[in-house]
């Protein structure tokens, strides 16, 4: 998570304020004008109903929301889990590393979310822009949604991969520097694709529900993480390292195809959506 915060907080730096509301309030700050006041009861009932009401209730009905967030939700308890499983991995034979060469080992996941960032400022100049641009000379406002999936659904690709990979090299014993290297496309594909999910659904839903929609990925993500650490090591010696780790392996191959099946089918689910999107 520090490697992550650390990556998403340089990135930010250079970015501007987006959300509507703050750069309204902003610029009434600017002018002098006062802001307009609520209420206790309504700024209560408002603060609810944005911070856990709709999230919720996006989840429950909205098929972008909940999809997005099941697979988002699911690498990240993963995530969590390597937690557990990596120092149950490692000092144990035949590596038996002392905790200080194990924390070294989540090094590989950190070089995994660098290689994700670089990834998407690739894809956003290569390909997403030249889309944006595309729409733009066409008289559209931006490009579809759909082109946000481009991590993702390449993303998607890396997590099964890392998977496999750290739950066989482990399972044979062999250096432990292979086995170490397989978290990395883990790491990979789990940023991509919560790069992508993020800005798609803000693409889609817009600034006020797009923050909704990513409070409801948030209760999943977090939800999910802090379950599946709980039972790692009760799993890791029922079923051994090779088939606990593969289990999250096949698990993350059925949910592969939800990017891309978003990429294709997003502009009809989108036209049924209970709020407003963009179309």
């Amino acid at each position: 998570m520090l490697f992550i915060s650390l990556t998403v907080f340089i990135s930010a730096i250079p970015m501007k304020e987006t959300y509507k509301k703050i750069i309204l309030q902003r610029r009434e700050k600017k002018q002098g004008v006062s802001p307009e006041k609520n209420s206790d009861g309504a700024a209560v009932k408002k603060t609810i109903v944005q911070n856990f009401l709709r999230p919720m209730h996006m989840l429950v009905t909205e098929p972008v929301v909940f999809f997005l967030s099941l697979y988002t939700a699911f690498t990240f308890a993963i995530l969590f889990l390597f937690f557990a499983a990596i120092p149950y991995v490692f000092e144990r034979p035949p590596y038996r590393f002392t905790i200080s060469q194990t924390g070294l080992v989540f090094l590989s996941i950190g070089l995994g979310v660098c290689l994700a960032s670089i990834t998407g400022l690739v894809i956003d100049t290569r390909l997403y822009q030249v889309k944006h641009r595309e729409a733009v000379s066409t008289g559209q406002m931006h490009a579809q949604p759909e082109h946000r999936l481009y991590n993702a659904m390449i993303g998607s690709l890396g997590i099964p991969v890392g998977l496999f990979w750290f739950a066989w090299t482990a399972n044979a014993g062999v250096h432990w520097a292979v086995l170490a290297v397989g978290a990395i496309p883990f790491a990979w594909g789990n940023l991509c694709l919560f790069i992508s999910a993020a800005m798609y659904m803000v693409d889609v839903y817009g600034p006020m529900n797009g923050a909704s929609a990513m409070a409801a990925n948030g209760i999943f993500r977090y939800t999910l993480g802090a379950i599946f650490p709980l039972f790692t090591v009760q799993m890791y010696e029922k079923l051994g390292i090779g088939w606990a780790t593969s289990l999250l392996g096949f698990l993350s191959i059925l949910m592969l195809p939800i990017p891309w099946v978003l990429f294709k089918y997003g502009p009809g689910i989108r036209k049924r959506s209970r709020y407003p999107v963009m179309m």
